[in-house]
């Protein structure tokens, strides 16, 4: 019994990974744990205690493994990985197919919805980029402008 005791402390310890296998394998480790102890604890007298501990261990620890696929799931962080990655494309794209001129720069109203205190640092660049738009048909960016929120104190 102490030894299930003991097996069971350490898958515990176990389930207290940082990604998302990890976490999995060691639910599914710490319910097969579980489930052997179950077994061992729960064979009839005339019957073995091992076999029964392997035929629990590996219920539970399937189940416990199903589950785990569900609860630790990758598609949210998945999802924020790929809009950062074409965050950043966009970026690289900017400073590697044009250079940009600052031709402005100014404080002035902005949309609420956007920004809280509905007023913003508006500024106005000079670009020369041509964009393919399909086979053929480009156009031509001569200007940008960006708008970012007013700093405290500013």
């Amino acid at each position: 019994m102490r030894k299930s005791i003991l097996l069971l402390c350490v898958c515990l310890l176990f389930s207290a990974c940082a990604t998302n296998q990890k976490s999995r394998l060691a639910a599914t480790m710490a319910g097969v744990a579980v489930g052997a102890g179950i077994g061992a604890a729960t064979a009839p007298e005339d019957e073995r205690p091992e076999l029964h501990a392997l035929y629990w261990g590996g219920i539970i620890g399937v189940v416990s493994a199903i589950a785990a696929n569900y609860y630790f799931n990758d598609e949210r962080d998945i999802d924020m990985v790929k809009l950062e990655n074409e965050k950043m494309k966009a970026q690289l794209d900017f400073f590697q197919n044009g250079t940009a001129t600052l031709l402005k720069e100014t404080k002035g109203a902005a949309d609420r919805k956007y920004f809280q205190s509905g007023k913003a640092k508006i500024k106005l660049y000079k670009i020369d980029q041509w964009v393919d738009e399909g086979p053929n048909r480009k156009y031509h960016r001569d200007q940008m402008i960006e708008i970012l929120p007013l700093e405290k104190g500013e």
